[in-house]
């Protein structure tokens, strides 16, 4: 997991900063890498309290509670100090956000549904 979505998310922050600094310069903003970089951060985060919290459902439950939280938390500090410190072209920054957003919860979404797979087989075994 570690592996698929840090290769994923440097990928997709990779290409679209290249093109926007390439063929939209316009658009660049010389804080762009810190977006992609919060995404990746708070992915690792959340994959490796994922792994952690493995053996109760109750423990499972609270851990992604807390783990959105903390996941927000971070995103909306740095949204906010981004808009604050660098004044970014508005239009440049709400599509590379989200995009990167999207990309975010899309992997997300696909390593819960693989865990939750997993912990079925898992199941099925003890049974």
């Amino acid at each position: 997991m570690i592996t698929v979505h840090t290769a994923t998310i440097l990928l997709v922050g990779g290409i679209w900063g290249l093109i926007m600094y390439l063929f939209m310069p316009l658009w660049w903003f010389p804080v762009y890498p810190v977006i992609p970089a919060t995404f990746l951060l708070v992915g690792l985060l959340e994959i490796l309290m994922m792994k952690k919290s493995k053996t109760q459902n109750a423990k499972m439950l609270n851990s992604m509670l807390i783990q959105r939280i903390v996941r927000w938390g971070i995103v909306l500090v740095i949204l906010i100090v981004l808009i604050g410190v660098a004044h970014p072209p508005k239009a440049s920054f709400i599509i590379s956000f989200m995009g990167m957003f999207i990309t975010y919860s899309s992997l997300s979404i696909w390593f819960l549904l693989v865990d939750c797979k997993e912990q079925k087989k898992l199941k099925e075994k003890e049974s």
